[in-house]
């Protein structure tokens, strides 16, 4: 008999007496062939210029990204803990407030809420999405939290019919 892990993820375990092949995660090398051109020219764009921090590749980038995605403005970071830094100070949490973050997260996740001055508060995933489980914050906790951040597990939000509507629209 298959361990739970085979019968939960048969496309992932080779070793799976399913009958289904193995479903690679992301094929990075074919994605970038079908790119390549245009990955070598910004490189090259980059290295003659330069300016490998800021200059015209990330303003245009942040121009581009802004118009896409229907907003004034866009700033481009260096990683995820700079954007998640970043927008944890732009909407001002600081060493008053509680921030619900996943509690199987990245580190960066809660670090960059401490390094806001805010302390976080960690809750446990959902067993089917690894998602943050909503069910298992508590409505006290909630008044007092002023903020929440999630990672997005593979792509996949938390449950926000769960909640009710305290995540927003």
């Amino acid at each position: 008999m298959a361990d739970s892990s085979e019968k939960a993820f048969p496309l992932n375990n080779p070793g799976s007496a399913d009958t289904n092949p193995l479903v690679p995660f992301v094929d990075l090398k074919a994605q970038y062939q079908t790119i390549k051109s245009e990955i070598e020219a910004a490189i090259s764009r980059v290295v003659e210029s330069g300016r490998y921090i800021l200059g015209p590749e990330v303003e245009n980038f942040e121009k581009d990204f802004a118009e896409y995605v229907g907003a004034r403005f866009c700033v481009g970071v260096n990683s995820g803990t700079a954007a998640l830094q970043l927008a944890l100070m732009a909407t001002g949490v600081g060493a008053t407030d509680e921030v619900i973050v996943p509690a199987n997260t990245f580190f960066a996740t809660a670090e960059t809420v401490s390094t806001a001055g805010a302390r976080p508060v960690f809750v446990d995933a959902d067993a089917v999405a690894y998602t943050i489980d909503v069910s298992k914050i508590e409505n006290g906790r909630l008044r007092r939290c002023g903020s929440y951040s999630h990672r997005r597990r593979h792509g996949r939000p938390p449950d926000k019919t769960a909640s009710g509507s305290w995540f927003g629209p």
